[in-house]
């Protein structure tokens, strides 16, 4: 059984996207099937940072890229 998961991808332009996950999918395993780096992002659900193990609880998500450097 899988569930859709609309997602803004933030990362100096604004994309987005509807992917199709499993029920049972973490947010490790939807930025692998992005294929986005994990240490380059956060995912936010309704504006606050999730633990990338968790479970995927929100059908609509913003991935955002952080920019680092100095």
């Amino acid at each position: 059984m899988s569930k859709k998961v609309h997602i803004t991808i933030q990362a100096g332009e604004i994309s987005e996207q509807t992917v199709e996950v499993a029920e049972t999918a973490t947010y490790e395993d939807l930025l692998d099937e992005l294929d986005i780096n994990q240490e380059t992002v956060l995912v936010l659900n309704g504006g606050n940072a999730v633990p990338l193990d968790g479970a995927i609880s929100s059908d609509k998500l913003t991935i955002l890229k952080v920019v680092t450097g100095g």
